[in-house]
């Protein structure tokens, strides 16, 4: 089984496989397109920082909460520091918004991968990758395609592979929390940053009740939700978008995602 892919798309490909458990394009793609793993996408994985979200909103984050987002970013990626976390987070998540409107050209257009993760992925990857697939692999592979909204197997395949068949809403709000997150780092009024997080940085100081207002107010004024709400019981809606949110990407609900982390982190 062989599919092309542009140059960007293999250095996306290459930067998940590099973040994941399996040690070549060919069995990542195995296991993404028999939909045995739907969590290995980057973008998926990206449903930490929902995750994160629901777990302190509205508190003081200081620097042990910080460190505990840090632990995750090393469980699911491998990459302890949180800056370097965000920024490959914000580069999947441009370049799935990119992919989307049809505007996704070279690598110039996306926030730059962090250093670590380039070395890890390596470059001049080939734009064709083939993959050994049994015989009943290969039908179930078909199978899913035939089913999706995709025309063919090789679209499928590199959608699911980047993690592009997840719902557009929820990576959009994913994208909000990722530039609140930059704001909250340079100490800006606003959530309009558009270039993304720098590699070496992380959230230094507080994060403190004010910081989460502008989370709740964007929120709010982007996608029409507010995360403070009062839900059935009166209190925080966090059950809402966050909790979807993390859901939908981590492919489960956030205290089963929590059961599976090692208790050492």
């Amino acid at each position: 089984m062989s599919i092309r892919l542009s140059r960007v798309q293999a250095a996306l490909l290459a930067e998940a496989v590099a973040c994941s458990r399996y040690r070549s394009r060919s069995a990542y793609l195995r296991a993404v397109a028999t939909g045995r793993d739907r969590r290995a996408p980057i973008l998926a994985k990206a449903g930490v920082l929902f995750f994160w979200s629901r777990a302190h909103f509205g508190e003081t984050i200081g620097p042990e909460e910080q460190e505990n987002l840090g632990r995750l970013g090393r469980f699911l990626l491998g990459i302890g520091d949180v800056g370097e976390m965000l920024a490959l987070i914000w580069r999947h998540l441009r370049a799935a918004r990119l992919a989307a409107s049809g505007r996704l050209g070279g690598a110039e257009g996306l926030p730059p991968v962090p250093k670590r993760v380039q070395q890890r992925a390596g470059s001049g990857l080939s734009t064709e990758v083939s993959t050994r697939v049994c015989r009943e692999r290969k039908c179930l592979i078909r199978e899913n395609a035939a089913y999706s909204a995709y025309s063919g197997m090789s679209g499928f395949i590199r959608h699911v592979a980047l993690g592009w068949d997840r719902n557009g809403e929820i990576l959009a709000r994913c994208a909000a929390i990722a530039e609140w997150m930059e704001g909250c780092l340079k100490g800006q009024a606003g959530l309009e940053g558009q270039v993304g997080l720098e590699g070496q940085m992380g959230l230094e100081g507080q994060v403190g009740p004010e910081d989460w207002k502008r989370l709740d107010g964007e929120t709010h004024r982007r996608f029409g939700v507010y995360l403070s709400g009062p839900g059935g019981s009166g209190r925080v809606d966090v059950e809402g978008a966050l909790r979807r949110g993390a859901r939908h990407l981590l492919g489960a609900a956030p205290e089963t995602f929590a059961s599976r982390v090692p208790a050492e982190l």
